[in-house]
């Protein structure tokens, strides 16, 4: 991303800047919001192909000058360019998230900021397997990613052209070979590797680098690409800016990534750069509107405002709370304009240019060392500093697990489990006012921690070969409990159904049980073809057949549901209505399959983010419970439960289990209730375990 002079040119490319403009303007768009540019992320991979082009140009030209690559120099250089307004936004946005973000979100972004103090924050991302498009608690640090790719290519292409220069490839073809040998191979990685593994190729170097190789060849070809006819270069560089513009508008979060579609933006580019190689031009080149004032602004900031968009977006959110995004993120947008142009001229550029550290290469990287370990220490010293109330101690989540092995993990009190009976004896209606939530602290032995909401343990953990990329339609085998049984029975739907996969799973190996587990992650058990804006999730609906088709062969003599009905019909009508239908269809088809079918009823939705609450009130617990009528769907609960009933399918009310007192806890004894704003904390299934069993199989 940075600002370099290309090879061989003693001029300026100011055609290149305004392809940088292109690109963050992209990028800064599409985060924001700008639903007709759903796949401008293609900006960073405009970035990537400019890098590969300018990088590669400044070394070869040293090496032609000067047999030899000053690696300290080419370091130092890297460091002036890069490091000072990253190391910037880095310690900004780890002041602004300390006071922003609550507590426990904070704790992250602080590995995250010393991940990318030390330049592997993709790696981090990669090993987490953070989803780019629906990560669980979005960092303000996640865009960091794309700068760990280049510094990691920063760090190893200089080495590699110098040994292919020393071995004899002293030409630009000996040197293409070995680059495009290099190129091909990443490109192959990356088609290979994104359909099974789309995260990490997405986040990775070896599925990138050829992103950065093809800029690399261009400058190879530099010389011949400079006798391009005038016509033959203006219908490239239109053609390249068409490319690069049908991506950014055709492409979205469900285009595999990078594979084989990276190819439009990355051509695209290059085609851009080739149409430039002939200097100067004017129409019907593109280059005029490349080289238009905007367009140089733009670009000549393009590297500061890349870094700082995303954080001000990200925690500009969270100041702005229910504002409506209208109005706040132009706001945020142009606040991250004006932060680059000013880091751009009072950081960016001087530092670059050494006015203000120098160019000696031994005191660049030296400073630069020591940027780096002062900001990993103050990031992982401030988030264990504001974390550490929040830590497990020794009664917690550790001691739980061996709970667990025994069998023994604790039930919830009958008091928290079940509403208060009335005055009569009979018990009460489950929309009643019954006692009133007792105020308190976090207990110190939670179950799990605030600092791990969604870990697995204490409680036995849904397999991981279980869950479905999106692109599946097809669940695995995923048996459990008594895998030799005669019976067997089925748990189906999306991840509302397998929240509960603990207590289930448990069920199973206490009544001998054979558990076959098919679920799919946004695909609901009823028997509706979902759609997200435009996009119809067709998959989900095939899906849901061969899972039909699935539990016909398996004859079960149970099949248990469970699904987020807040998803929207593809089909125009009344939503609830629609999802109501299909909750009587799916039943309709599993009975008819002979299987007894029982409908657990859906969570609610917590209307903020628990977790965020309850850091924010350790010491109030009171102050994050919500009124009962604010936290259920009881028209939805109501309409399940007379489906469920009518198709002569048993409906299992969980409201009075998660909410036994008025207003709702978030707590129940040392059970955190949920993990987020709709799925449950999985040690408090495990706890639900003889409640659910008893349900299941009434005496």
């Amino acid at each position: 991303m940075g600002r370099d002079e290309p090879v061989g040119a003693t001029h300026f490319r100011a055609d290149l800047e305004g392809l940088r403009a292109i690109a963050v303007v992209l990028v800064v768009l599409f985060h924001a919001g700008v639903g007709q540019l759903s796949g401008g992320y293609v900006g960073v991979d405009v970035f990537f192909v400019l890098s590969g082009y300018l990088i590669t140009g400044l070394l070869l030209r040293e090496l032609r000058s000067t047999d030899r690559v000053s690696l300290p120099s080419f370091y130092a250089r890297r460091a002036r360019r890069i490091l000072p307004a990253s190391f910037l936004v880095l310690a900004v946005t780890l002041a602004a998230s300390a006071v922003i973000l609550s507590p426990v979100r904070f704790a992250p972004v602080t590995k995250d900021v010393a991940a990318a103090a030390v330049y592997v924050p993709n790696i981090r991302f990669a090993l987490q397997q953070t989803d780019y498009w629906h990560p669980s608690a979005i960092s303000p640090i996640l865009h960091f990613w794309s700068l760990g790719v280049e510094e990691q290519f920063y760090l190893l292409w200089p080495t590699f052209l110098l040994l292919a220069w020393r071995f004899g490839a002293r030409s630009s073809r000996g040197l293409g070979f070995w680059v495009g040998a290099v190129t091909l191979g990443s490109l192959v990685l990356s088609v290979v590797l994104t359909p099974p593994d789309p995260t990490s190729s997405f986040y990775l170097l070896h599925t990138r680098a050829w992103e950065l190789g093809l800029g690399a060849l261009l400058v190879l070809g530099t010389g011949r690409l400079r006798n391009l006819p005038s016509w033959p270069a203006a219908a490239t560089g239109w053609a390249g800016l068409l490319m690069i513009g049908a991506a950014a508008v055709v492409f979205d979060a469900t285009t595999p990534f990078p594979g084989v579609a990276a190819l439009v933006p990355v051509v695209g580019t290059g085609l851009v750069i080739v149409a430039g190689t002939r200097g100067p031009a004017s129409w019907p080149q593109p280059q005029p509107l490349l080289v238009a004032g905007p367009m140089q602004f733009f670009g000549r900031i393009s590297y500061s405002l890349y870094l700082w968009h995303w954080p001000v977006l990200i925690l500009g959110a969270v100041v702005a709370g229910a504002i409506d995004p209208a109005i706040s993120v132009p706001i945020e947008v142009a606040l991250a304009v004006l932060l680059a142009a000013a880091t751009y001229r009072w950081v960016e550029d001087p530092l670059r240019r050494g006015r203000l550290v120098g160019a000696l290469p031994r005191r660049n990287l030296s400073m630069a060392a020591v940027a780096s370990v002062a900001l990993v220490v103050v990031a992982i010293g401030t988030g264990r500093v504001v974390t550490q109330r929040f830590a497990p101690d020794g009664s917690g989540p550790a001691a739980a697990v061996g709970e667990t092995v025994a069998g023994a993990l604790p039930q919830l009190p009958d008091a928290l489990a079940s509403p208060t009976p009335s005055a009569g004896g009979a018990p009460a209606s489950p929309t009643a006012p019954v006692a009133v939530t007792v105020d308190g602290p976090l207990p110190k032995d939670l179950l799990p921690s605030l600092l791990s909401p969604l870990s697995r343990g204490p409680a036995a953990a849904p397999p991981a070969h279980c869950g479905l990329n999106d692109p599946d339609t097809v669940s695995p085998a995923c048996v459990s409990g008594d895998p030799g049984s005669a019976t067997t029975v089925v748990l189906f739907g999306d991840s509302h159904a397998m929240q509960w996969y603990p207590a289930v799973e448990r069920i199973a190996v206490r009544r001998h049980w054979r558990l076959v587990t098919l679920v799919k992650a946004s695909c609901p058990y009823e028997d509706v073809t979902m759609r997200s804006g435009t996009r119809v999730f067709t998959e989900c609906d095939t899906w849901r057949a061969n899972a039909f088709a699935r539990i016909a062969d398996e004859h079960p003599a149970l099949v248990i549901v469970a699904g987020n009905h807040r998803l929207t019909p593809a089909a125009s009508g009344d939503a609830r209505d629609l999802m109501l239908d299909g909750v009587a269809a799916t039943i309709d088809r599993l009975e008819a399959a002979g299987s007894r079918v029982a409908v657990l009823g859906d969570t609610p939705a917590v209307p903020f983010d628990p977790i965020d609450c309850l850091s924010r009130n350790p010491d109030h617990t009171i102050a994050c419970a919500v009124d009962r009528s604010e936290l259920f769907d009881d028209v939805w609960l109501a309409g399940e439960r007379a489906r469920t009933e009518a198709a002569g399918a048993t409906f299992v009310d969980t409201a009075s289990w998660l909410c036994p007192t008025e207003p709702c806890p978030l707590v129940l004894g040392r059970y955190l209730v949920y993990r987020d704003t709709n799925h449950l904390a999985l040690p408090l299934s495990w706890a639900l375990t003889a409640r659910l069993d008893a349900a299941l199989v009434p005496d």
